[in-house]
């Protein structure tokens, strides 16, 4: 039975990053929407046309046979859920292979014929179990590996007999294991990867993360949406590490870094438990530029380290995020933050404020406070900086209908109806 194919697009123009306009790099893609019948070496030669890429919506074929002749460099299959066998002969053009909602369960064999393989993802298919990190060592090329959205429930890195300590480094860059059912992660499995920049775990359901490894190349970690109660990264020898993602947990203890972790620019703490800092911590990272640290439970600005009087410095940080937690006095006479531009503490119980705070922090051009219980004077004090933009400040939004007993509705200029306290006599609290 011939193939049926409903074209979306027959030649879809892309132009790459950084040459826009230039007819010189434009890669001509095959874009189909719907396959039925088998995607072998006929179908390929109907409707490829000599392109070298292609992207399928949707595909009903059981087999997928790619031909050392082949000249696809890229083969993308958004939903192949009847799809069961891949054929793949020695092939030295394919680059990239991506297929979604399929039945596939793991590695076939076949795919170590792709021998210039540099992309492999099988997103939203049956993987489940455990996954032998091992099976990615024959791909040379190999830099980018996801199996997102699968259900795997433990990885380990198991070499065969037949590996030995000669062979060459594997190539991978970037592992993505997202949207699986993880609850333990051990970073030395990933010892065979010497040049991994990304790992991706969110969406898990990671426990506990930690273990040693030496991944000098690691970029970026990303963790979130788990239910990690601690993130220990003391056995983490990496010093390349730069972006820590690690917000949406239960993290109720500030992170633990490696000593050989130095090198952190965007820290993501966002929602979850923590109600303290720890000045030893963060002041290891001192070229740290962004620290999130909305929807905890921080009170304050004390450093809970057992060294009194320590002052944090963080000389690089640009950008404080503390919205949504219960701190009730912005002081920072403990922080030395010369670098602070952007400071956003939303919603919080803010009452104080200090005068001199745009002094002490002379770059810090933006402070976000929609604090409805600051005290009137002080924005009256302050509203050249409020005219200026420098703050954001709060403002009762609803206006006078949400005055409670004992405040009314001044209006100041360039903020709006403000919460201000005052003094009512008796006749007035009986006779509104």
């Amino acid at each position: 039975m011939g193939n049926v194919v409903k074209l979306l697009v027959l030649a879809l123009l892309c132009v790459r990053p950084g040459n826009c306009g230039s007819i010189d790099h434009l890669d001509i893609t095959t874009v189909l929407l719907s396959v039925s019948g088998p995607m072998n070496q006929r179908f390929f030669a109907q409707v490829m046309d000599n392109k070298t890429n292609m992207h399928v919506w949707h595909s009903d074929s059981r087999r997928l046979v790619v031909t050392s002749d082949n000249p696809l460099e890229t083969l993308s299959i958004l939903e192949a859920p009847k799809l069961e066998k891949l054929v793949l002969h020695p092939n030295t053009q394919l680059q990239q292979l991506i297929v979604g909602h399929c039945p596939l369960n793991r590695l076939t064999k076949s795919l170590y014929n792709l021998r210039a393989l540099s992309v492999l993802k099988f997103v939203i298919c049956r993987f489940n179990g455990t996954f032998n990190l091992a099976e990615l060592l024959p791909f040379r090329n190999l830099t980018t590996f996801s199996l997102e959205a699968n259900q795997l429930t433990e990885v380990t890195l198991q070499p065969g007999e037949s590996s030995t300590a000669t062979e060459p480094k594997a190539a991978l860059r970037m592992l993505d294991l997202s949207s699986n059912l993880f609850e333990h992660f051990n970073l030395s499995v990933l010892q065979a990867f010497p040049l991994l920049k990304v790992l991706r775990l969110p969406r898990n359901k990671l426990v506990t993360l930690g273990g040693s490894v030496f991944l000098q190349a690691l970029e970026l970690l990303d963790v979130q949406l788990n239910v990690l109660i601690e993130l220990d990264l003391s056995g983490c020898d990496c010093s390349s590490l730069l972006y820590v993602y690690a917000s949406d947990n239960k993290l109720s203890t500030f992170p633990a870094f490696g000593e050989a972790i130095t090198s952190i620019q965007v820290l993501n703490l966002n929602d979850n438990q923590l109600a303290s800092l720890n000045v030893i911590e963060l002041t290891k990272q001192p070229n740290l530029t962004t620290l999130m640290l909305s929807t905890n439970a921080l009170k304050s600005f004390s450093v809970d380290d057992g060294r009194n009087g320590t002052a944090m410095e963080l000389p690089s940080l640009t950008s404080l995020d503390l919205r949504n937690n219960r701190i009730e006095s912005l002081d920072l006479r403990g922080w030395q933050l010369p670098s602070l531009v952007k400071l956003r503490v939303l919603n919080n119980p803010l009452v104080t404020i200090p005068d001199d705070l745009l002094e002490r922090f002379p770059q810090l051009t933006k402070v976000d406070c929609y604090c409805p219980n600051v005290d009137c004077t002080w924005i009256q004090r302050n509203v050249a900086h409020i005219r200026d933009r420098k703050f954001e400040m709060s403002v009762a939004h609803q206006g006078p209908t949400q005055m409670d007993k004992g405040y009314r509705c001044v209006t100041v200029p360039y903020v709006g109806c403000v919460r201000c306290p005052f003094e009512r006599n008796e006749s007035e609290m009986t006779n509104p």
